[in-house]
């Protein structure tokens, strides 16, 4: 599948919100993943596959690496790489995403919605959802 890495970005950072993680960190692991798939790998799958206390562990190490001018102790040329050049702001070629299976899209769709405010009537007059003059 092939998508725009900010549309990669914004649905595994709302995917990763869904089950859990705090904002600022899936909004990290989105950009990974977004990295990740721009190099034909399927990043969504890469960050999905690791729970949310491994991703807090990841990024708490690749902060402390950082810092101290280290790298991780094994190089994987995938996850902790990319982590690590997401964080220290390297620059990437931003093309399309592609590598990106159906089962791993959809993965991340289903656990976006944990993040939508479910429809009622009560949630439509606290503001939720479009107004029937929505013209922005």
């Amino acid at each position: 599948m092939n998508f725009s890495l900010n549309e990669v970005h914004m649905t595994l950072r709302k995917a990763l919100c869904g089950r859990g993680l705090a904002f600022g960190a899936a909004d990290d692991w989105g950009a990974v993943g977004a990295r990740l798939s721009a190099d034909g790998l399927d990043g969504v799958a890469m960050v999905l596959a690791q729970d949310n206390g491994a991703l807090y562990r990841l990024l708490t190490e690749a902060d402390a690496r950082l810092a101290t001018g280290e790298g991780f102790e094994h190089e994987d040329h995938g996850l902790h790489t990319a982590l690590l050049a997401h964080l220290s702001g390297t620059s990437y070629d931003r093309q399309r995403a592609q590598g990106i299976t159906e089962q791993s899209w959809k993965a991340a769709l289903d656990l976006a919605q944990n993040t939508y405010v479910p429809e009622s009537d009560a949630s439509r007059l606290g503001g939720a959802g479009a107004g029937t003059n929505d013209n922005d």
